[in-house]
Parts: C-alpha cells; sequence; structure tokens
C-alpha cells in the first residue's frame, strides 16, 4: 500500500469518486492504492458532509456483495467566469463542473474596474440560485496570469498590467478566487465536460484556441500545465513563415499574423482587391472592405465565395503546422480548436488534418483526435469552474471537526 498522509488521502479519494461517480469501497482501494482502514475513515468524512450516498448493493462476479457509493456533485457549487473582449459570461456549476445556471452581462468601459463590476453583477444573479453553499470563483482571461493565479501581469486586448485581479474580486465578493489565462482555463472545460466523439481519454488534451488571439492550453495526466512563468501555450508566436509579417512581438511570420480573427479579414482585404471577378464581390459584404467582421466572412464562406474559402483553406494551412509541432512535442491523446474562427468549421478544420497528416511524426500522431469544440463559448467558464475545483483544497471544507454539523 502507498502511504499516503490524511489529508493527501482525501484528496486522492475525492479526485478518484468525481471521475468515477458510482463505485465501492473495494473499487477505491485497488485504484488509489489506500489502505481499506485510510478508504473507510475518509468515506465516512465524505457522507457525513453529504459529498458521498450508500445507493445499495451489487455483487461482483461470485463475490461478496460490496456497498455502493454515489458521489454528490451537488452537494456544493462553485462559481465559474470568463472575461470576453465585450463581456463577462458566468455559470454557477457542480463539483464535476456541470452547469447549473449561466448569466452574462456586458462591459461598459475597459478598466480593471468595469470587469469586476460587470462580473459582480453575474455572481448576484446566480448566487440566489444556490442551495448549497459555493466554494469560490475560478476566473479566465484573455492575458498572461503570473503562477499565483492572482495577478493578470499583461493583457494586451484591455492593455492592463500588473492587475491583481484576485484580490479585487475577493474583496467584492467574499469569495477565494484563482485565475488563469481563459484559453488554459477552457482546456479543463474540455477536458472534464468535451463531448469529443472519440474513444481517446482526455487525460492528455491540447486547447487550441484561435479568434482575436491564438493560445493553447494543456491538460498533462489531468491536471492543467501552465508552464514555469504561466507563459506555457503561447502558440500564436510560433514561427510557421520564416520572413513572414511582422508581428507586434517584434518576430516576423508568428501564427497570430497568418491565422488569427484580424489575419484572416486583412487577407480577404487584400484578396478581394485583386480578384478579376466582380461577381465574387458585388452584392456581398465584401463590396465594403472597411466594414468586414468575422461573422460575415463566415457566412460568405458557407455561401461558397472563392476568395474566403482560399484565404480559411491557408489560414488552416498555417494552424495545421503549428498543431503538427504541437502533437510532436507534447504528445496529447486529443487536440480541440475552439473560439471565433472555429465558425469557418469543416473548411478550416480539414485544411488543417491534411496539413497535420503530413507533418506530425506518425508515432506521435498514431490516435489523436483533432476535434472542434463541442462547449463553444462556454469552455473558458465552465473551465474556470474546473480551474477552481482543481486548485481547491477538499480538507478545507471536509474535517473531523464539522461533520457533525452535516450529519
Amino acid at each position: 500500500m502507498v502511504a499516503i498522509g490524511g489529508q493527501a488521502s482525501l484528496a486522492v479519494l475525492y479526485e478518484l469518486l468525481r471521475e468515477h461517480p458510482d463505485t465501492t469501497r473495494t473499487e477505491l482501494v485497488h485504484r488509489s492504492g489506500l489502505s481499506k482502514a485510510t478508504v473507510s475513515e475518509n468515506i465516512g468524512l465524505l457522507i457525513a458532509h453529504g459529498f458521498l450516498e450508500e445507493v445499495g448493493k451489487r455483487q461482483p462476479g461470485r463475490g461478496r456483495s460490496q456497498v455502493v457509493l454515489e458521489f454528490k456533485p451537488r452537494a456544493r457549487l462553485v462559481l465559474g467566469a470568463q472575461f470576453t473582449e465585450h463581456g463577462c459570461h458566468a455559470v454557477l456549476a457542480d463539483l464535476r463542473a456541470g452547469p447549473v445556471a449561466f448569466a452574462a452581462r456586458p462591459f461598459a468601459g475597459g478598466s480593471p474596474e468595469s470587469f469586476v463590476a460587470a462580473l459582480v453583477e453575474c455572481v448576484d444573479e446566480l448566487r440566489p440560485q444556490a442551495d448549497v453553499p459555493v466554494l469560490g470563483l475560478g476566473v479566465g482571461v484573455p492575458g498572461l496570469v503570473d503562477p499565483t493565479g492572482r495577478i493578470v501581469a499583461v493583457s494586451v486586448p484591455y492593455g492592463w498590467e500588473q492587475v491583481p485581479i484576485a484580490e479585487m474580486l475577493e474583496d467584492r465578493l467574499g469569495l477565494p478566487t484563482v485565475v488563469a489565462n481563459r484559453a488554459k482555463a477552457a482546456a479543463l472545460g474540455e477536458a472534464w465536460r468535451g463531448d469529443h466523439d472519440t474513444v481517446a481519454p482526455t487525460h492528455h488534451l491540447a486547447y487550441v484556441y484561435v479568434g482575436a488571439g491564438i493560445v493553447a492550453g494543456f491538460v498533462i495526466d489531468g491536471e492543467p500545465y501552465f508552464g514555469s512563468a504561466g507563459t506555457a501555450g503561447e502558440l500564436g508566436h510560433v514561427t510557421v513563415l520564416p520572413d513572414g509579417p511582422r508581428c507586434g512581438c517584434g518576430n516576423r511570420g508568428c501564427l497570430h499574423m497568418l491565422a488569427s480573427e484580424s489575419a484572416i479579414i486583412r487577407a480577404v482585404r487584400t484578396g478581394a482587391r485583386r480578384y478579376a471577378d466582380p461577381a465574387q464581390i458585388e452584392g456581398s459584404p465584401l463590396a465594403s472592405l472597411a466594414m468586414l467582421t468575422l461573422p460575415a466572412l463566415i457566412d460568405v464562406a458557407n455561401d461558397g465565395n472563392a476568395i474566403v474559402q482560399e484565404v480559411v483553406r491557408d489560414a488552416g494551412m498555417y494552424l495545421g503546422i503549428a498543431i503538427a509541432n504541437l502533437i510532436n512535442i507534447m504528445n496529447p491523446s486529443v487536440v480541440v480548436i475552439g473560439g471565433p474562427v472555429m465558425g469557418f468549421g469543416e473548411l478550416l478544420l480539414d485544411r488543417v488534418r491534411e496539413e497535420v497528416r503530413q507533418r506530425a511524426l506518425w508515432d506521435a500522431l498514431r490516435g489523436v483526435a483533432i476535434v472542434a469544440s463541442t462547449l463553444n463559448d462556454d469552455a473558458g467558464t465552465i473551465g474556470a469552474a474546473a480551474l477552481f475545483l482543481k486548485t481547491v483544497d477538499v480538507a478545507t471544507f471536509v474535517s473531523p471537526a464539522t461533520a457533525s454539523s452535516h450529519q
């Protein structure tokens, strides 16, 4: 047996119960490597606090019947939130990050205070819908978050630097708060709640957000991976075209300059100015190049416009180059692509897959699924709730001293 201390053993069992919500004490002993006495003691605590319920018996083979334990994800609730370029989206979720209710608010300005105010309004809407204690809040933001998960070191879209966003939210809400880059939170959301229609396990997952920026998030052996300084996953600044267009980071040929939302719009403008067939432009959104938007281009691409489709395929090629390298380096079992640019659907995804097949090592690529996000805009919000659940210490709300009050 593995010798694991009290709080550590409780955390091990709690995580196993979250992943296997219908189980037995015997199965937990086998899966955890803990002693029968340790499992029994901790299961008693979790039952006393309402996290578990004995729901009957089952008989495995010819052995003795075993009591079935059912994990109760609604025993406590958490909050998750995501800051986007235009507003705040929040969720009240259970202990498996399953959504209970959503709320959204637009921003009035881009200051940290306006973001906090919008999130407070979301939480004020959601809290009355909670019939059990709310443990805390996870938040996803577009930007670099320091390794402590409390400070936004820099957010280019907002012009923020060194913003203590977790402290600001805790002061207003009275809830423990943890913060991460929204794409990295979304990776957890996809791993926990995504429906990827694949037999591949999601314990090794990469999520690639493609929108105003391009960022990857990783789940490695079930755990979120941020890197030593929190900068892991800056896929948008991987070079995919040497001597390509200059990026704001100072480099040339960054993926951001060739496959992001702004890059696609810019390339469509260039293509439309050069295109010889007026029929591809007149009467379409391309007739007003200064007013192009991504949703309009998605509609035009779906209608078969050759200019837009060619640009999207080129973006898919560059994205595929980067993802092939990601697969070679990280060897995930699933690559999930999300964000606004995935509105182009199979037109983009097919080109990504084609490029990956040509460039990724066969051993690394074998069995890897490359799929579109099923959670879409909810990935970062649900993932933020999962982020808090991954960081909270179960011992803080399960202890022998407080068990009697929950019996």
